[in-house]
């Protein structure tokens, strides 16, 4: 079974997103698994299928379609947002360079 963690600084695909600490200092880190096994990542579709099934878990993962309570966690969640799609762009590019060379 292929797939995606996303998660920050991670060798395998994976969304991941650094939550504001809930205590001096700590730091929650929160990722989720993308599955790609099904899709041909050589086609223009499979990719697209793949952008938005990440795009989708980086939303879960930093919680940008909750409510926020305040706007330090509407701040945290769009940039905890900003970097999760950062890495998984460059994880999907390994992923698809990868599946090109027929990895």
């Amino acid at each position: 079974m292929k797939s995606l963690t996303l998660a920050l600084a991670a060798a395998s695909i994976s969304v991941a997103g650094i939550a504001a600490p809930a205590f001096a200092g700590e730091t929650i880190r929160k990722t989720t698994t993308v599955e790609y096994a099904d899709l041909n990542l050589n086609t223009a579709a499979g990719q697209k299928t793949l952008e938005q099934r990440v795009e989708i878990a980086a939303r879960r993962v930093c919680d940008y379609n909750g409510r926020p309570t305040s706007t330090r966690m509407r701040k945290e969640s769009r940039a905890c947002l900003v970097k999760a799609r950062s890495t998984a762009r460059q994880q999907v590019a390994a992923i698809i360079e990868d599946q090109r060379r027929g990895g």
